[in-house]
């Protein structure tokens, strides 16, 4: 990356929605100060459990959160698209992180150091509140997940597993909602606690009924509102707590 690629990052990052509550001399605090790093696909991050240094803004590519036992089995798989921050409750709670970070595709990542952030927040209390919105947001959103595990039918938490990703994931592409990140079957089937196997029957049966499509780099829903309505306990998801708090601010 060459050195104007760094500077149209820093040019446009006050019109990023989680910077628009930070005052000039905040976000030219920020710019001071963070650096930008790439990492190729496959990368490490940082793991579980290593003291916190840095929070991060994704401004390019796709992340893959995770975290496990003490006996390293799985138990958590989330992921960060770009345009985002991650992670709020290492800024907002505890002393190291708690999961690991792989990049997913070639990414560009925005560190910036702790402190910096957390000296921010005790003064902009809009932007405390904003961050502690998001959270809320977050929490809903998990909450849902917990509730998709008392879903005895694997099929239907599949298939409810593809309606949270598509909630929390997609965005309008050629007139579909679609997700254009490389997912895979496997990850759907660790997500929805079923196997690959179970996983690629029920996406195979959605493919043939046209409802969905998957491949390497992305994944197509055809029929929208057939997931919004296999999906009837996410109706709450679509409140955008921060987005309200910027309205009302006028921070927009």
């Amino acid at each position: 990356m060459v050195n104007r690629d760094f500077e149209a990052y820093f040019e446009y990052l006050e019109n990023e929605e989680f910077f628009l509550g930070f005052t000039p001399e905040e976000l030219l605090k920020v710019k001071q100060l963070s650096v930008i790093h790439q990492y190729r696909k496959g990368q490490i991050i940082y793991f579980q459990d290593d003291p916190k240094r840095y929070c991060y803004f994704l401004l390019k590519g796709f992340i893959r959160l995770e975290r496990t036992d003490t006996e390293d089995t799985y138990i958590y798989i989330d992921y960060i698209k770009e345009k985002n921050f991650f992670s709020y409750s290492s800024v907002l709670n505890f002393e190291r992180y708690t999961h690991s970070a792989y990049s997913v595709t070639d990414v560009d990542l925005l560190l910036i150091p702790m402190d910096v952030i957390i000296e921010i927040i005790r003064q902009n209390h809009n932007q405390l509140l904003y961050m502690y919105c998001k959270l809320s947001e977050i929490q809903v959103f998990q909450e849902a997940r917990i509730q998709q595990t008392a879903i005895s039918s694997a099929v239907d938490r599949v298939i409810q597993s593809l309606s949270l990703w598509m909630f929390d994931m997609g965005r309008m592409i050629g007139g579909h909602m679609t997700i254009p990140y490389p997912l895979t079957i496997y990850e759907l089937g660790l997500v929805a606690g079923t196997t690959r196997e179970t996983a690629g029957r029920v996406v195979r049966k959605l493919t043939k009924e046209g409802k969905v499509k998957f491949t390497r780099k992305q994944v197509i829903f055809y029929d929208e509102d057939y997931f919004k309505e296999n999906a009837k306990f996410l109706q709450d998801l679509g409140t955008d707590y921060a987005g309200q708090l910027i309205e009302i601010l006028n921070l927009a």
